[in-house]
């Protein structure tokens, strides 16, 4: 039994300015594929793992992701998936094929472009050839998808700490489809609600049961998958919103059936979806405020790993206004790591920092101070975290030290020249910089940084500032997306 394996994975937030070109992404083909996912806790790396235990041969196509940000561009993603279309048609007899998607990839033309792409692929191996998919937690899922892929298997946590076995169950649901063994169907239901990233969490209500409910729903006969997509509220396209999607052996009534017993029970707790989340000014006052450290402040309007800016002055506006000690906040402004860097470290420099990649992220803040460190912006994460990543470069980075007047004062900027997601604390490790020792840590993230930050934090205080994931963005600002939402209507 030879199966194909490959992956087009980018989460894009239609409200951004950043598009997505080719130049973006990295790209690993053929066996690079193996080596880059294999010892990874990504869902290539569970595809990877089961064809061991589960007796098939690895055909590896490509698998193609970078950093979220704006849609792809025509020519990006004509490109990656014209070359992954061309290896299945060129590849060997193949009985199968698990495909990792993201499930909120836009480009341009194609508002639903992991849609688009299970299509494509399926008018080009046939009605017969089994499908396997897997999608990210965030996806915004047509129900035309879940009609051309044989099965859709969610990750169930969030922070996404079970890519890997997400994976190993995608291949096992293919390996027994070949095999004759079950008959996937699948049936989806869409809620008529607006899941905001604020409610996230796996582990905590309003989610938390609703998973739980997926996940006992599995065990049961006939049932071969049950996954519940949050959905991803930064992209304006025609099905933005949450899904259930239940995967039955052979029988569609009962995974209809089941799908809409859950959307009835997301609709349920409507009421608890209105998001009461703290302004910087009264979050910084708050953490200052703290018995124990250090406390982490979640920036959800810059939340990078949903395609925002990373350069939001938000927080660190306030921070300096309100004379905070021991803060730490991570800015993308390669032009102030080139200041440092020419500077040299212990060197005192004054700087533009931060607001300048668009102008709905704060403003750009004239800042001195004194250059403490620079590396090269590259660490390792060995631990399961979110995103299931190993490797990460955030460019060249200069750490500046902001009103040290002496130990323990002022702050430290973490200057990166590369966009990154704060999936791994070793972001601000990697540049000397001592977690707990510190008083206030700053995320630009919602819920992903949660795995790596709540070893390290006393509190997390999520905080309302403005930006391309700004969690309060009125419906007027969507064209393609349905107006129907509960929480909309209540406005």
């Amino acid at each position: 039994m030879r199966i194909g394996i490959a992956g087009l994975m980018h989460e894009s937030n239609t409200f951004s300015v950043q598009p997505a070109t080719l130049d973006d992404f990295q790209v690993q083909v053929g066996q690079a594929v193996i080596d880059h996912y294999a010892p990874t806790f990504h869902e290539i790396g569970g595809y990877i793992a089961a064809a061991e235990t589960l007796g098939f041969t690895l055909y590896p196509f490509l698998a193609a992701d970078a950093t979220p940000a704006g849609p792809l561009t025509a020519e990006t993603y004509e490109g990656l998936v014209g070359r992954l279309l061309k290896a299945i048609e060129d590849a060997p007899k193949l009985d199968g094929l698990l495909l990792a998607l993201h499930g909120a990839m836009v480009a341009e033309g194609f508002p639903q472009a992991d849609g688009e792409t299970v299509r494509r692929v399926r008018e080009l191996v046939g009605a017969d050839f089994p499908i396997v998919v897997t999608h990210d937690y965030h996806g915004n899922i047509p129900p035309q998808l879940v009609k051309d892929a044989d099965a859709l298997v969610i990750y169930k946590t969030c922070p996404h700490i079970d890519q890997r076995e997400r994976g190993v169950q995608a291949a096992s649901i293919l390996a027994r489809t070949i095999r004759g063994e079950v008959k996937p169907v699948c049936a989806i239901t869409k809620p008529e609600v607006l899941f905001n990233i604020v409610y996230h969490n796996t582990g905590l209500p309003p989610m938390q049961p609703l998973m739980q409910a997926a996940i006992d729903l599995e065990s049961r006969p006939g049932i071969l998958a049950c996954s519940i997509a949050a959905g991803y509220q930064y992209a304006d396209v025609p099905f933005m919103g949450p899904s259930i999607v239940v995967v039955a052996d052979g029988d569609q009534a009962l995974a209809q059936r089941e799908a809409e017993r859950l959307g009835g029970m997301m609709w349920a707790v409507r009421e608890q979806l209105i998001p009461r989340v703290p302004d910087p000014k009264m979050a910084v006052q708050r953490a200052m405020a703290a018995e124990k450290g250090p406390v982490g402040l979640f920036e959800l309007g810059d939340n990078v790993g949903g395609g925002s800016a990373a350069d939001s002055t938000a927080i660190l506006k306030e921070l300096i206004d309100q004379q905070a000690d021991g803060w730490v906040v991570t800015i993308y402004d390669p032009q102030s790591v080139r200041r440092c860097v020419q500077a040299g470290i212990g060197a005192r420099v004054s700087l533009a920092v931060g607001g300048k990649v668009d102008n709905i992220h704060g403003p750009t803040l004239s800042i001195s101070g004194r250059v403490r460190t620079i590396h090269d912006g590259k660490y390792m994460e060995t631990e399961r975290r979110h995103g299931g990543r190993r490797h990460f470069d955030q460019g060249l980075t200069a750490v500046l030290e902001v009103g040290r007047t002496e130990p323990e004062k002022g702050g430290l900027i973490v200057l990166t020249s590369l966009r990154a997601t704060p999936m791994s604390i070793h972001q601000i490790t990697c540049a000397g910089i001592q977690p707990q020792q510190q008083k206030i840590l700053v995320s630009k993230g919602a819920v992903a940084p949660r795995a790596a930050y709540e070893p390290v934090c006393a509190e997390i205080i999520e905080v309302d500032t403005p930006g391309a994931t700004a969690i309060n963005r009125s419906p007027d600002a969507f064209h393609l997306t349905r107006k129907t939402f509960y929480e909309w209507q209540q406005e």
